[in-house]
């Protein structure tokens, strides 16, 4: 019984080192990811500081849509959550997923059904629904 305590032990303890060991090829992943993020927020925000903008999909932008009557007459269908807003930018903050620049903590993210789908967002807006374009 000692000698399997020990094993345990030794497995154990080799679990969380190997655990513990930080893998240069993520954070080098990580950092690239931030680098794209900072890049494309800098150019949006430079055309206007005032842009409502959405980061989600560790690095895609969508943008409120100007004409949200041309969305409404195309009839979107929402097809299922994507998650919701969890952090508000504020100027100097490096942009995260599902950070947001107008959109309030809690905001509800929607996909949508066809073939804009990886073009367009919903995001409810109290009882409407409010399209995103992506912005590339």
């Amino acid at each position: 019984m000692n000698v399997f305590f020990k094993i345990i032990c030794v497995c154990t303890l080799l679990l969380i080192i190997i655990g513990c060991n930080k893998d240069p090829k993520l954070d080098g992943a990580i950092k690239i990811s931030q680098m794209e993020r900072t890049s494309i927020s800098e150019k949006i925000l430079k055309q206007n500081k005032d842009a409502d903008i959405l980061c989600v999909y560790g690095a895609r932008f969508y943008k409120r849509a100007e004409d949200q009557e041309k969305y409404r007459q195309v009839d979107l269908k929402k097809n299922h959550e994507l998650g919701e807003v969890r952090k508000e930018y504020k100027n100097g903050y490096i942009f995260e997923d599902y950070m947001a620049t107008k959109l309030q903590v809690g905001t509800k993210i929607f996909t949508i059904q066809g073939k804009m789908q990886s073009e367009l967002l919903l995001v409810k807006l109290g009882e409407k629904y409010v399209a995103y374009v992506y912005e590339n």
